[in-house]
């Protein structure tokens, strides 16, 4: 099925927030935040570090699901709230993906809904949005939230169906936009057909591995499908 098959009859684009609209942590590195995490969790532990709390590990998100599995809900929600704080800090300085913004106000002109779907902290994508001009072409938001279980973030499908929910779209007629493994298996799971962004190298095959139903290189072959089909005037 070509890509142009894929987005035909879909009502609503759910597109994943770091990496296909931005790098989130381009100018604050994710190993910097998963170190103030860390420090977090030192802290409330009276400097104790526990060996479950990989130090190599630079993923904050990892990290917050790490926190978790100790089983102290007050250490998860400290930290949780500091992954947040320093999400939104991070967004101020993030690289917007090329095509990113094309593909927003196209989905908007040609009539999809679109629902960013991320495992990053509501508050950071409504500050992008927000500072980028961008909330015009969004119509929600299926994203971490204060008090929310990191057992619940992709793979899970909960944001996935979250975000259909908040368009009432059902999920055959969404395409979700994803560049992890783990965003694949999340549309899997929701039952929504899922386009692998590819945006480094490895990615194609990986992606294309892990089941999903078309990878893109760049935003722009997905704007380029969005587009109306036009014929000239028969002969």
């Amino acid at each position: 099925m070509t890509l142009a098959d894929l987005v035909a009859r879909v009502r609503c684009l759910l597109i994943d927030f770091d990496g296909p609209i931005c790098s989130v942590f381009a100018g604050y590195p994710a190993a910097d935040v998963a170190q103030r995490l860390r420090e977090v969790v030192r802290e409330r532990l009276d400097g104790n570090l526990p060996s479950s709390i990989a130090v190599s590990n630079v993923d904050p998100l990892q990290l917050l699901g790490q926190v978790e599995a100790l089983g102290d809900d007050e250490l998860t929600r400290a930290v949780a709230e500091t992954c947040r704080d320093a999400e939104t800090t991070a967004v101020a300085s993030a690289r917007a993906t090329p095509g990113a913004e094309d593909l927003l106000r196209t989905a908007h002109r040609t009539g999809r809904r679109v629902v960013i779907v991320s495992n990053n902290a509501s508050a950071a994508i409504e500050t992008y949005l927000r500072d980028n001009d961008l909330n015009g072409y969004v119509d929600g938001v299926a994203a971490r939230f204060d008090g929310m279980s990191p057992r619940l973030l992709k793979p899970h499908p909960f944001l996935i169906e979250s975000g259909l929910k908040t368009v009432h779209v059902q999920p055959g007629d969404a395409l979700f936009i994803g560049d992890s493994v783990t965003d694949v298996k999340a549309g899997q799971a929701a039952g929504t057909p899922t386009i692998g962004y590819a945006n480094k190298p490895g990615k194609h095959r990986l992606l294309t591995d892990a089941g999903a139903d078309g990878v893109i290189e760049t935003m722009k072959s997905l704007v380029q499908a969005l587009q109306p089909v036009t014929t000239g005037p028969s002969a």
